[in-house]
């Protein structure tokens, strides 16, 4: 007998959300960032004076109250105008349908004039005035979460209307591969964990979603990189770092474990790839976090 047969559920919520390099700085007339990128989202919030961002051989200059997004892997610079006072943070969400509607939905540029802008100020500037509690305890990260969340919610909201407007067919494949490679790298962590060993072949999943999708290889990877800026292996291997993360902050589980959930065959490849990512080994990490 089902005993749940008529339940209403809500949905399953199986992402990681990170923020991280958020910081209020006043800097000098001379004051330049030089030409880089970033695996996450960037974003900007002008305090006071202008900016100065070039993006995609477009430039903009910023005044106080405007806010500026840059997606991942774009490449882009960032230099003072005048009397400069800004603050600046990153976030990424490993919730493949959610990113792409961020990186297509929504423009860099938002002055402070625009419906958009208006709704982050509260949430920018209650993040901003953080910094100055100095006194960061569980607490603090739980407003961090609940205003960036606000955030998220502005973001996709905008990017409703956008999404119908811009939908198409290479969009599409790129979100099915990217959902593929979250759902087979979840199953199988999950297999290991429960059963001590993996049941399916760990190589390849790369080619199997594009195979799943029905697309040739070429194609998919190209589709896949114009929508997310990245390629799809280097897509899995950041779902994998969020997950690693997941695990080492459970000390039941030995690194080797993880290592060998994720689907390496040597624990070395999965230092590696986890401090290319992270600056940091498995262990510093673990050690790090163990009290967070």
């Amino acid at each position: 007998m089902d005993f749940l047969k008529n339940a209403k559920r809500l949905p399953v919520i199986d992402w990681n959300l990170t923020f991280f390099g958020a910081h209020e700085q006043r800097v000098p007339d001379n004051w330049a960032v030089p030409t880089e990128k970033h695996y996450a989202f960037e974003c900007v919030y002008v305090i006071h004076g202008t900016e100065n961002i070039q993006i995609q051989h477009h430039h903009y200059q910023l005044y106080a109250g405007d806010f500026f997004l840059i997606p991942p892997e774009f490449v882009h610079n960032m230099s003072a105008g005048k009397d400069l006072t800004y603050f600046c943070f990153h976030f990424d969400i490993d919730d493949p349908q959610l990113k792409v509607q961020l990186i297509r939905g929504l423009t860099y540029y938002h002055p402070s004039s625009s419906p958009l802008c208006k709704s982050l100020k509260k949430h920018l500037t209650g993040l901003d005035d953080l910094i100055r509690i100095g006194n960061f305890d569980f607490n603090t990260k739980m407003v961090i979460q609940i205003e960036l969340s606000k955030i998220l919610q502005i973001f996709y909201n905008a990017t409703v209307k956008s999404r119908n407007r811009n939908s198409s067919t290479s969009v599409e494949y790129s979100r099915m591969i990217a959902d593929y490679l979250k759902n087979a790298l979840t199953n199988q962590i999950l297999s290991y964990i429960k059963n001590g060993y993996l049941i399916d072949e760990t190589n390849g999943l790369v080619e199997k979603a594009i195979n799943q999708v029905g697309i040739s290889d070429g194609y998919g990877f190209r589709v896949f990189k114009q929508t997310y800026g990245i390629s799809p292996r280097e897509y899995l291997s950041k779902l994998k770092v969020n997950e690693s993360k997941k695990l080492l902050i459970k000390p039941q589980y030995s690194i080797s474990d993880i290592s060998t959930a994720l689907g390496y065959t040597d624990l070395a490849n999965f230092s590696r790839q986890f401090k290319r990512w992270t600056n940091q080994s498995p262990r510093n990490w673990r050690n790090q976090h163990e009290s967070d």
